[in-house]
């Protein structure tokens, strides 16, 4: 290992499927320069996608793992490394307890990343990696395989506008189609019809793809089996070379795979897998001749966001924008009006703001409330006389981009209250969180049912708003042209749960045109 000493050095360890990783960078002369890998084999995905859980006998070879590693890390006098686990430790039943334990043992905060946030962080390194490539003018497929996740996305130049992930990747699919392929003659067969069952469910007909991004597990493999060129970071991967190399190996056994290339049967399984995916997403870009595949990890990605002055706010920036875009995607395939949305948006947006030190929340919580006012009339399109409910039930099963999981629920009680009271007796979902929780999402309700109320016929009709804080009162001053009789209805009913939430009485002051 390097013994030189790193100035503003970092590391991550990632705790992954088959191994446990290690990087240390360092930001020297505007860019990322990497000082050290180590990789451990740790055989996790089999032991989750198996069995649900890590066993103990795994758990403390991770922990012997992770003391070796804390202690090639004092030669760069880094005592705290960042890390991570994402597929491996998500899935687990035993995650807390996996958690816990490494808590214990080495003294380590294990971050598990989400599927939504690792993704998000995935897409930033690819389209970071995509400078200087020669992409027609369009939309880009982004497809990242991994060993138990597949992210897919389309980039339109400026930001992701489709997110999707699907709980499936080369060394599941493996895992769950392993009984199969000892039983079947014809298992290639049985792999394609499985990955179309996946693939006709991804709904990007409509974007028009004119490049098509793979990367993730194999690549460096399939690359090198493709005889890809590599013109900087990149490789250019020949689409009749994928697809050649796919159908000469299509009905070959893992044994006869592994004898071919002079590698192990388990890596000539997932050889077998993983091309069998990546050569499934050609059919979203049929014109392609050309793969691009830049070579892309989560460690180098975060610490990229940890080292890269300025990363971080660039990050939650293009973050912030592809959510948006995301939600908008989503809200236009159920009938959306965005309009109506992206009024509801910009009011609680100005609202949140002027009310900063009164609701004391974390200012993530804006973007929440915008996706809550673009996805809000989702519902709708399921139940009319239900639209609340089925808002809420559909937004909970969403994968917003870059979001937790608990911040996706947040967003579906906020989007889901506009006349259903958050109570603990006529809300039972509701009743079921922590009373920090529940405060929260109360406050972000109040003013989202505000906002909402100010355009409830979904016409406009005020203008110029300017929102003022008063002693007790919030002054909402605005202009209209046409009748208000139902904003300022709506409004008298959405102040009063402001005023039980704030203490702060909402009063409303319309200036009309003169005719």
């Amino acid at each position: 290992m390097n013994k030189k000493s790193a100035a503003r050095a970092a590391a991550v360890i990632e705790i992954g499927t088959n191994n446990v990783r290690m990087r240390v960078s360092q930001w020297s002369k505007g860019r990322l320069a990497t000082l050290d890998r180590l990789e451990y084999p740790v055989s996790l995905g089999h032991d989750v996608f198996s069995s649900g859980s890590i066993s103990f006998d795994s758990l403390r070879e991770i922990s012997s793992v992770l003391s070796k590693f804390s202690a090639a890390l004092l030669s760069y006098n880094i005592e705290k490394p960042k890390v991570i686990s994402c597929t491996a430790l998500r899935e687990a039943k035993n995650r807390a307890l996996v958690a816990d334990q490494l808590k214990v043992r080495n003294g380590v905060d294990v971050t598990v990343l989400e599927d939504s946030q690792e993704k998000a962080y995935i897409y930033q390194e690819i389209i970071e990696k995509l400078n200087g490539c020669q992409l027609e003018n369009g939309n880009t497929m982004i497809a990242y395989v991994g060993s138990g996740s597949i992210g897919v996305a389309v980039y339109d130049g400026q930001r992701v506008v489709y997110s999707q992930n699907i709980s499936m990747g080369a060394l599941k699919l493996h895992d769950v189609l392993r009984s199969l392929r000892q039983e079947a003659e014809d298992f290639h067969y049985i792999i394609e019809e499985y990955l179309d069952t996946i693939f006709n469910r991804i709904a990007i007909s409509g974007f028009q793809v004119k490049n098509l991004i793979l990367t993730g597990s194999q690549l460096e493999l399939v690359a090198s089996l493709c005889e890809a060129k590599k013109s900087g970071a990149p490789y250019e991967i020949s689409v009749k070379k994928l697809t050649s190399l796919y159908q000469s190996l299509r009905t070959a056994t893992a044994e006869s795979i592994a004898n071919r290339f002079g590698i192990s049967e388990e890596r000539a399984a997932l050889l077998y897998t993983s091309l069998s995916i990546y050569t499934g997403f050609l059919r979203f870009c049929p014109q392609a001749e050309t793969v691009i595949s830049p070579p892309v990890d989560i460690s180098e990605a975060i610490l990229r966001r940890t080292l890269m002055p300025k990363a971080a706010s660039t990050l939650a920036a293009d973050l912030r924008e592809s959510a948006i875009a995301c939600a908008q995607t989503t809200a236009r395939s159920f009938g959306c009006d965005l309009e109506h949305s992206a009024a509801i948006a910009g009011t609680c947006s100005k609202l949140f703001d002027r009310l900063k030190k009164i609701h004391g929340l974390d200012s993530s919580k804006r973007l929440l409330l915008e996706l809550a006012a673009i996805l809000h009339s989702c519902g709708s399109f399921v139940n009319v006389r239900q639209h609340n409910q089925c808002t809420f039930d559909l937004i909970k099963g969403m994968d917003i981009f870059g979001l937790r999981q608990s911040e996706v629920l947040e967003t579906a009680f906020v989007a889901g209250s506009i006349s259903d009271n958050l109570s603990v007796e006529e809300n039972p979902d509701f009743a079921w969180l922590p009373m920090e929780e529940r405060i929260v999402i109360s406050k972000m309700s109040a003013i989202f049912r505000l906002a909402n109320a100010l355009d409830k016929s979904h016409r406009g009709k005020l203008r110029d708003l300017k929102i003022t804080l008063e002693d007790d009162q919030v002054i909402f001053k605005a202009k209209a042209s046409e009748n208000t009789l139902l904003e300022r209805w709506a409004f008298a009913e959405s102040a009063q749960y402001f005023k039980e939430v704030f203490g702060l009485s909402p009063e409303l002051s319309i200036k009309f045109d003169m005719i």
